[in-house]
């Protein structure tokens, strides 16, 4: 094969079992933190759950999502986040999928060049993925003003055709052969872009359809 193999991974209920952003508000604000978070939003929350995480009915997934996000992030420094962001690498590691990690360190070991492509925040992404020796983080960011996080997104939610228009950015289809790895809706149109794309669910992988 001519061109160099790239293969991008989706983190949340892929590389891992569970959602890493309750396990990070918990791990940042504790678990009365994470109660609050949960009660406070719960109505949101349970339309967009049962909407696919989708905005529906005039309640938007996003804003949902960072109104979860400044509860941990609001007012810190940047150091205080990588500190934090780095003990959470071993929360993330003890909800892996084992069988899609595996595969991820089957493409490192073949040469290949390896993403990770997360709706979850890179600075709770990057600690974990460079474990693995990953380097390359498409994912959320967070604003920064005054060398304090507001908690609000700087750019869009890393999700659905933002994955899209970010990987293209960087890995054009014509230059790279890309294989993909997903397990939701929001994986879909990063999925429709690569050459060869899979759906993980419960540490299985079968082809996309």
């Amino acid at each position: 094969m001519d061109k160099e193999v790239v293969a991008l991974f989706d983190l949340d209920g892929t590389l891992t079992r569970r959602d890493t952003l309750p396990l990070y508000i918990r791990h940042a604000t504790g678990a009365t933190g994470l109660l609050c978070a949960l009660i406070s939003n719960l109505p949101a929350m349970t339309i967009l759950a049962c909407a696919g995480w989708k905005s529906v009915w005039g309640i938007d997934a996003a804003s949902t999502k960072e109104r979860l996000l400044k509860r941990c992030f609001a007012g810190k420094t940047p150091e205080q986040v990588a500190h934090e962001s780095e003990q959470f690498a071993e929360k993330i590691e003890e909800v892996k999928s084992g069988a899609i990690v595996n595969v991820m360190k089957k493409h490192l070991t073949e040469g290949h060049r390896v993403a990770i492509v997360s709706a979850s925040v890179d600075v709770w992404v990057a600690p974990w993925a460079r474990r693995y020796g990953v380097n390359d983080v498409i994912a959320t960011q967070l604003e920064i003003q005054g060398r304090l996080y507001t908690g609000n997104f700087a750019g869009n939610n890393c999700t659905g055709e933002e994955k899209v228009r970010r990987i293209s950015a960087i890995f054009p289809r014509d230059k790279y052969h890309i294989v993909a790895y997903g397990n939701s809706s929001g994986d879909h149109p990063m999925l429709r872009y690569a050459h060869e794309a899979y759906m993980c669910s419960n540490e299985t992988i079968t082809p996309f359809r």
